[in-house]
């Protein structure tokens, strides 16, 4: 605790104890502790008071950006007390200033695998340049970053952001400073992603200075690790790409007959695809296992020819992806997409699961990973690893999923019990598709609480869609804004402020960006209203997911649907308590919230509008 750059609020010494426990015996510790217990700056004193003692690194992993910030605030702190480097780092998408610099290279959805290839080849002619032949399409940043590079100075502690930002002002390339950094730092932030792709781990492993069994791994809102690793191992493809793939062969003149047969066969399957099948209310479907390569087979196109074909189509979008390259644009090509798809499809096993998804004019086939520890089992090489949310219950299905071995410990929240009350109302519920009846029942519940209490209130649905049901019929007298499907952050953050600033009603739904990650403090919110149960929509994933964990554990069902409603419900209220006197209340509308009590302590409400009045006073 001599680190600790704060006066300690109550359970942060038993937090920090248990961790260095963990880390002194050498085991995985899974660990749950509610909003607000400061799980971050506990981590992170613990794990440097050990690290120093001990000579081991440290990588402290994230989901998202705002996430990598609130650590290095608080390395910052501790960097008053104890002689440390740090460094947060990004990928080029982030960094890369030349990007930002030529439109042309600027594209939507921009892969890993793209920017990278860019890169490379700016770099390596500005290399060429740098040795005195006459180059075209180079990379300034990056030449400038090789003539200053032994003259940069830095704090002990920076943000992937701040490098940015210089590398902006001085025209230096922020990626670069930031690899450099990261090679000297005690301790890396980095995205979920350096480590769990094997790709981007080999890269990643060569900037790092220490072997992975000498490095303690934290990973941050660990809640979201299963199904990152799953989304990270699944791959698809779309009638759109195949299309945009068609279109770039023509223009670049492939006459590769085969190549130019198969894209249209597979064009011709998707169409027929999009047709024949019967698309579930979430417009997708399971694929019969062998129904993709039975429709190649009658076109006279088998495993070997297939493969060959696909080899044939990366060689040919490599090419392509050259010649875009050199017209100052993205190095994409659609071809390339397709050969990786058919390779990686190929190699299928029993862990991944075939689905077939259709979005208006387009359909979509994807292989869908069943298995996220294929990806999480790297955790197993490092020293050891601390991961914490506040809402990872149930531990032992987080613990299965990932596939380790771990110690797991559930902290209370450090604030006064008394002032955080959870209620579930009876006689209402989103269960199914709701009825007229149902709909204006919760509809009336909800309009009497917003009309008659004048505080901020958060409510949150389980979907866009029923939020858009409820939307047309809400009369709430009061300020309303609305989180919209697809909103850009800007707006959100702007409506955010306004509705903190000057009050009223906020409508989002569970998962969105207002329901995780955003704090709340004070009389900023003090009810939040939860609509129904957040249990994951039904489809084709989640019914393959259940019966995968069905076989595996023998409980589908806790795994795929209560873990996440769980985890849902509890990132939501959350956002109530994030300091000593806040005070607040979550109502959940839906009488099958009382199932979830062995999990979160809640009382069947009365007269709720009197409830919120004489506890809010």
């Amino acid at each position: 605790m001599k680190l600790f750059p704060y006066k300690p609020r109550r359970y942060q010494e038993e937090i920090v104890q248990t961790i260095f426990d963990c880390l002194k015996d050498r085991k995985h510790l899974i660990m749950e502790a509610p909003a607000g217990s400061g799980k971050t700056i506990c981590a992170l004193v613990a794990c440097l008071s050990f690290a120093s003692e001990n000579d081991k690194g440290i990588i402290y992993l994230t989901r998202t950006n705002s996430q990598q910030k609130q650590a290095i605030q608080e390395l910052k702190r501790i960097a008053e007390k104890l002689d440390l480097k740090a460094v947060s780092i990004q990928g080029r998408t982030n960094t890369c200033l030349l990007i930002d610099a030529i439109p042309s290279l600027k594209e939507k959805n921009m892969s890993n695998e793209d920017v990278a290839r860019l890169c490379a080849a700016r770099k390596k002619r500005s290399l060429e340049a740098m040795r005195g032949k006459e180059e075209w399409n180079r990379c300034i940043f990056f030449e400038n970053f090789l003539l200053i590079k032994n003259e940069l100075k830095f704090d002990r502690v920076v943000a992937a952001e701040e490098l940015v930002e210089y590398g902006r002002k001085y025209k230096i390339c922020a990626y670069e400073m930031n690899k450099m950094l990261a090679k000297k730092a005690d301790i890396i932030i980095a995205p979920y992603i350096y480590i769990f792709d094997e790709f981007l781990r080999e890269k990643f492993s060569m900037l790092y200075s220490r072997p992975f069994e000498e490095t303690i791994l934290i990973i941050d809102e660990a809640h979201n690790l299963p199904d990152f690793c799953r989304e990270l191992l699944s791959f698809s493809l779309s009638l759109r790409t195949l299309n945009a793939a068609i279109n770039e062969a023509d223009e670049y003149g492939v006459r590769d007959e085969d190549i130019i047969n198969l894209l249209h066969i597979l064009k011709k399957i998707f169409e027929v695809l999009r047709e024949e099948i019967e698309f579930s209310e979430t417009n997708d479907a399971l694929l019969a296992e062998k129904r993709f390569e039975n429709s190649l087979m009658e076109d006279g196109i088998d495993k070997s020819i297939l493969q060959q074909i696909a080899e044939k189509m990366v060689t040919y979008g490599d090419i392509i992806a050259d010649i875009k390259e050199s017209k100052n644009m993205l190095p994409r090509s659609f071809i390339r997409s397709v050969g990786n798809f058919l390779l990686h499809w190929l190699s299928l096993n029993e862990k991944w699961v075939r689905i077939v998804e259709r979005e208006e004019d387009n359909v979509r086939i994807e292989a869908y990973c069943l298995d996220a520890s294929l990806a999480s089992s790297i955790i197993n090489s490092f020293y050891c690893s601390i991961h914490m949310s506040g809402t990872l219950q149930p531990l032992e299905e987080y613990r299965n999923s990932i596939g380790i071995d771990a110690v797991t410990a559930k902290f209370p929240s450090p604030f006064p019990e008394e002032n955080r009350r959870i209620f579930y109302m009876e006689g209402v519920t989103t269960k199914y598709y709701m009825e007229e009846e149902m709909l204006n029942k919760i509809k009336e519940q909800i309009e009497k609480i917003c009309n008659s209490v004048d505080r901020n209130i958060l409510i949150l649905f389980p979907s866009y869609i029923i939020m858009n049901r409820f939307l047309k019929k809400l009369k709430i007298n009061r300020e309303c804004y609305v989180e919209n499907r697809g909103e850009r952050q800007k707006s959100i953050m702007e409506k955010l402020q306004k509705f903190k600033q000057k009050g009223g009603v906020f409508l989002s739904v569970m998962g969105g960006r207002l329901a995780e990650g955003i704090d709340f403090p004070s009389e900023e919110l003090e009810i939040v209203i939860i609509v129904g149960i957040p249990y994951p929509p039904p489809s084709a994933k989640q019914y393959a997911l259940q019966q995968y964990y069905d076989e595996k554990y023998g409980n589908g069902w806790k795994y795929v649907m209560e873990a996440q409603a769980v985890r849902k419900i509890m990132q939501a209220i959350g956002r109530l308590i994030r300091k000593e006197d806040d005070r607040g209340i979550a109502i959940i509308m839906d009488e099958r919230a009382k199932r979830f009590k062995k999990y979160i302590k809640m009382e069947k409400a009365g007269d709720i509008v009197a409830e919120i009045n004489e506890f809010l006073g």
